[in-house]
């Protein structure tokens, strides 16, 4: 899973209360109201009849962005700055329109063309960070929150969008105090007590977090990062089922939502339904091809249907991705394995180690091919090596106590005893005619 700390939605700015004649007033009025088709027609109507230009052409940007016409908004800001040239608000929310169509580079201008007009107005800083952190640029990302913060200490969001920085780089004590700040300046603002509630989740408090999350979707059923956060704790107590409801209902309103394809195909891989995880990784893929824990995903479902050439090419997707991460080159080395492959297996566990030398399933795969090339040596160090990295490891207790009862020149009865029936400890309710067997025999 994911990022969870959220980053608060870009804010538009209203015109300052100025007292307007005629039907500019009316607009402004509709618009200040929340109707915003009633604003849009009255501002077209006074664009018509000559009347105030500049904030009718700015009602009725405005309107539109409200109504989710992008296109048509950015138009309608261009005639905007046209008659108001130097209205910071204009070119704030000119930036948030030109985000909106994914148009990062141009809404950073717009931005700070704003608070070059007015350095002290705390909007646009705000959604100037929004827009760094979407460029890739976190340090200048962070740089504008706290313009923000200090032309406006009472204002929620770029403290909450401070904190989500924060929580990315680790400094979580850091994080939750913006987090805390911005829940204090506004009690109706939902986002950072989602982001405090992961917080919490991190520190074990699961039932907290998620009584919690489930009183914030009571108060506001729409809002998407709590029930996708919620999803992920449900995840973490292993409610597969009730998990996979709350993303699905995440998908149905973002159903290009990288991060909620990934989890709808981990949700289904964990129940069992690899058709369906496939279905969700590749949509995953498709959307954002350099995903590489999809990929990676993707892999391991295609394997669970033994479609290896398949599971082949999503785990040398996920390599190629990320070529520095050992359980990339871990999943690869099984399908060579599985494939027969030997030698290539060997390498991709191999090259595992290299970059992980205390990866225990490496290890014990290591192991294993090196019982079937007769290097017996070999396999007991490794088997060993991943029950040092983790001693509860079940598959490697298994394998070492079948080395002891059966590998010449190594055989030790009670050894073999101990790890096989440390196994059987380890995996209760798991029948092995293998185990019982050899356990009997010793």
């Amino acid at each position: 899973m994911i990022r969870t700390a959220i980053l608060t939605a870009l804010v538009l700015s209203l015109v300052a209360g100025a007292t307007l004649a005629g039907s500019a007033n009316d607009a402004l009025a509709a618009l200040k109201a929340g109707d915003h088709e009633k604003a849009l027609a009255r501002a077209d109507r006074d664009i018509a009849q000559s009347g105030d230009q500049a904030t009718s052409w700015f009602v009725k940007a405005y309107a539109l962005t409200e109504l989710s016409r992008f296109e048509e908004a950015f138009e309608a800001y261009e005639q905007a700055v046209k008659y108001d040239v130097k209205n910071p608000r204009v070119w704030n929310n000119r930036g948030v329109v030109l985000d909106r169509l994914g148009r990062y580079g141009e809404a950073e201008t717009s931005y700070r063309k704003a608070v070059t007009l007015d350095p002290k107005y705390a909007s646009p800083w705000n959604n100037l960070g929004v827009t760094l952190d979407k460029l890739g640029r976190p340090e200048e990302a962070m740089q504008a929150f706290e313009k923000a913060i200090d032309y406006d200490s009472d204002y929620a969001a770029p403290h909450n969008n401070l904190g989500a920085m924060l929580y990315e780089r680790g400094e979580k004590t850091e994080a939750g105090k913006h987090f805390q700040a911005a829940r204090r300046i506004d009690p109706s603002y939902n986002l950072p007590v989602v982001n405090l509630v992961m917080l919490a989740h991190e520190r074990g408090d699961i039932r907290e977090a998620e009584l919690t999350l489930r009183t914030v979707l009571s108060q506001d059923p729409e809002l998407a990062e709590a029930r996708f956060n919620l999803g992920i704790v449900l995840f973490q107590q292993k409610r597969y089922e009730e998990a996979l409801a709350e993303m699905e209902t995440v998908l149905a309103a973002r159903p290009e939502d990288t991060r909620v394809l990934n989890n709808l195909g981990v949700l289904n891989f964990y129940l069992e339904r690899y058709r369906g995880a496939i279905t969700y990784l590749e949509d995953a893929v498709r959307v954002k091809p350099d995903f590489q824990q999809a990929w990676d995903n993707l892999g391991l479902a295609h394997y669970f249907t033994d479609n290896y050439d398949a599971a082949l090419l999503a785990f040398e997707k996920s390599v190629s991705l990320a070529p520095d991460n050992s359980f990339a080159y871990y999943n690869l080395g099984c399908v060579y394995a599985d494939m027969g492959l030997t030698k290539r297996s060997a390498q991709a566990f191999n090259k595992a180690l290299s970059l992980e030398p205390q990866n225990p399933y490496a290890h014990h795969n290591m192991g294993v091919l090196a019982g079937t090339t007769k290097d017996p040596a070999s396999e007991l160090r490794h088997y060993k090596a991943a029950l040092d990295v983790d001693p509860n490891y079940a598959d490697a207790h298994r394998s070492l106590g079948i080395f002891y009862a059966r590998q010449k020149g190594y055989i030790d009865p009670e050894k073999a005893e101990q790890h096989l029936r440390t196994y059987l400890a380890l995996v209760p309710g798991v029948e092995d005619k293998e185990i019982a067997e050899l356990l009997r025999d010793l």
